[in-house]
This record gives structure tokens, sequence and C-alpha cells, in this order.
């Protein structure tokens, strides 16, 4: 299946945490969402590319292409580049949000800090849904 049926929220979720990626994907296919996951960047641009998902979940630290590149290279793509991202990191350093906060993410949240339902709920604000 290509995309989502007509009204059903399609999250891509970058991490290279398959735990993580496990719990996130319970999370919102319990809430009615479709997922798709990939465990490093550049598998991630690839999916984004192939299935146009509603919002991307990224992680900043990953193998083979990390989050900061992901952003990049996302922004010069003009067929993903308005896609809605939110941060979904363990870095919480000043350095690393100024450099985030030059490519217009929609949230930067602390995986250790922030619950899988809060980030669904954020989800849902970002997508007004």
């Amino acid at each position: 299946m290509k995309n989502a049926p007509e009204g059903i929220k399609k999250v891509c979720i970058v991490d290279d945490e398959a735990d993580i990626r496990e719990i996130y994907s319970l999370k919102f296919e319990s809430e009615g969402f479709r997922v798709i996951s990939a465990a490093n960047g550049e598998e991630g641009l690839k999916l984004m590319r192939e299935q146009k998902p509603d919002v991307v979940l990224l992680d900043l630290q990953m193998p083979v292409k990390n989050g900061m590149d992901v952003l990049r290279e996302m922004k010069e793509d003009e067929s993903i580049g308005s896609i809605p991202v939110v941060i979904l990191s363990n870095v919480s350093d000043e350095k690393t949000f100024a450099k985030v906060g030059k490519f217009e993410t929609h949230f930067y949240i602390v995986k250790a800090l922030t619950t899988p339902q809060k980030v669904v709920d954020i989800v849902h604000e970002v997508l007004h849904c």
C-alpha cells in the first residue's frame, strides 16, 4: 500500500533505535495513524520521497546520515521540503537547538522527558487533527 486511505494520516519515524521505532509505531497505530519507519537518515529520505508522509519524527544522532543532514536535504528537495518535522532526540543542548531552529522544525522533543502519548498529542497539533 503506497498511500494511506483517505483521512488516515501517515507518520514517518526515522530513528536508529529499533525499540524507539517499535514503541512509537505501536502508539501511533493504536491512535489510528499509518506508520512507516527507517533506521537511518538515508532510508528515511528514500521513504519520504516514495511515500510522502504527513509528518516526520526525526532523531538527530544516527548512522549513515544524521538528522541534520536529513533536514538539510529535505529543505533542498521541493517534493518533501514542506513535510512537517518533529525532532525526537535525546540531544538537548543550546548549540543543537540553534542549528535545528534554522530548519523551521515544528517541535523539538527530548525523548527521555516525553511520553509516547505526548508525542502523539504534539503530532495531532502539528497536523491540526
